[in-house]
């Protein structure tokens, strides 16, 4: 159905062409980095098939919220679309500035998203959560991987890491032999999105939360919140000093670099530590899925979604080239272009999978299926920069764990107005 749909619309647009008429303008908000680049290029394919302008304003990660966010208060139809970070949907989507794609896909013949997509890449598009109507459409997709070298860890005794007492095993007597040139592990410790992000899988494998089921009371300051905090802190006393500040490139760089064993990882790195120009570690990275603790291990998932912007002046223009640039053909050429898939077809496409650099496909596809959103709250933003805050201060050492648990906890009560 989206096959004849993306051929319908190339139809209209020639006929179109010949008329002599033109198709409105496009915006798209992007962010810099890879995923940016991926729609970037999809967009400049569309306009020249299209014969028309498709805009896409490049910004850094936090700058896209703040001017989508401001976009949406000010209603300035700026942009047409928002390419968006998943835990930012329930903010655009409850203060009204993300359109529901239900009519557009009925208009299109359509029920909704096709079932090629991944279950939990459209469970996330979905506000509320897996329940509520499409408010976007999934793009990239990321969820978080165990990187470790195979054979680092088959010599200090592991041949392949299950359970996080695996890995801290395997990288106790790996640092202990580096001598302050080699560690075992190594992790974002900076504060806010950096170290929240590589926490929240250790987190939920002890069967932690930060709500309860129904979110109405927060559960950080747990007996579970602390059996995780006490793997974490024990994976910071096996990795380089001065990880409280560290960002995915210093992560990156140790792991190329092979003077860090193991980490917790985007797939977009995967290109990197494939690359002889960037890397030393050119097929020695193997993957896996998050380890567990006393739960099975589940990694963040952290897609990139398009939504439609509710004060957009171009919304079915918008919705036509959303659904075009979500096509099984479009997703395996952003593939090919370094952009993680959303789709089983794509993940399983031979083309792709018979290639050296995309051998960690099926590990990531069941990374994705394994996957858990980070909270949804439109709050999100604020409530990830409190909880990195002490989190990294737990990691410099300057506030106990126990205290940076209790922190927490009573930050984010503040902050929801939750008990």
């Amino acid at each position: 159905m989206v096959r004849k749909l993306c051929l319908a619309l190339a139809v209209g647009a020639s006929a179109l062409a010949i008329s002599g008429l033109a198709w409105a303008d496009i915006t798209i908000l992007v962010p810099s980095g890879s995923e940016g680049d991926g729609l970037r290029a999809a967009a400049a394919d569309y306009a020249k098939m299209k014969g028309t302008k498709v805009e896409a304003v490049q910004a850094p990660y936090a700058n896209v919220f703040e001017q989508g966010a401001n976009a949406g208060a000010t209603k300035s139809g700026v942009f047409d679309i928002i390419l968006m970070d998943d835990p930012w949907i329930p903010f655009f989507a409850e203060n009204g500035h993300l359109e529901d794609l239900t009519e557009y896909f009925k208009k299109a013949g359509l029920e909704g998203p096709d079932d090629d997509f991944l279950s939990k890449s459209l469970a996330i598009c979905r506000n509320p959560y897996n329940t509520g109507p499409y408010v976007c459409l999934p793009y990239v997709g990321n969820a978080q991987m165990f990187f470790y070298d195979a054979a680092k860890f088959k010599e200090a005794g592991v041949d392949a890491p299950k359970t996080w007492d695996d890995v801290l095993k395997a990288a106790k007597t790996l640092t202990e032999q580096g001598g302050g040139r080699y560690f075992g592990y190594v992790f974002r410790g900076g504060q806010g999105n950096p170290v929240v992000a590589d926490f929240m899988p250790i987190f939920w494998s002890y069967g932690a939360d930060m709500f309860n089921a129904d979110r109405t009371k927060v559960t950080i300051d747990t007996p579970e919140g602390a059996a995780a905090m006490k793997t974490f802190m024990a994976l910071r006393d096996v990795s380089p000093k001065g990880v409280e500040s560290y960002n995915a490139n210093e992560v990156g760089t140790a792991l190329a670099a092979g003077t860090a064993a193991s980490s917790i990882n985007w797939p977009n790195w995967v290109a990197t530590f494939e690359d002889p120009t960037q890397s030393k570690m050119v097929g020695k990275i193997s993957y896996s899925p998050i380890p567990a603790g006393t739960k099975p291990g589940s990694s963040e998932i952290g897609h990139w979604t398009m939504g439609i912007m509710a004060a957009s002046k171009n919304k079915q223009e918008a919705f036509d080239f959303m659904l075009w640039a979500t096509s099984a053909e479009q997703i395996k050429v952003s593939a090919e272009r370094g952009n993680p898939p959303v789709r089983a077809s794509v993940f399983t496409d031979p083309e792709l999978t018979k290639q050296e650099k995309f051998r960690h496909y099926p590990v990531l596809m069941e990374a994705i299926q394994a996957s858990t959103p980070r909270p949804r709250h439109p709050k999100w933003p604020e409530i990830e920069n409190a909880f990195g805050i002490e989190l990294s201060k737990a990691v410099a050492g300057t506030i106990t764990p126990e205290e940076a648990l209790k922190n927490s906890q009573a930050a984010i009560e503040q902050i929801t107005g939750l008990k």
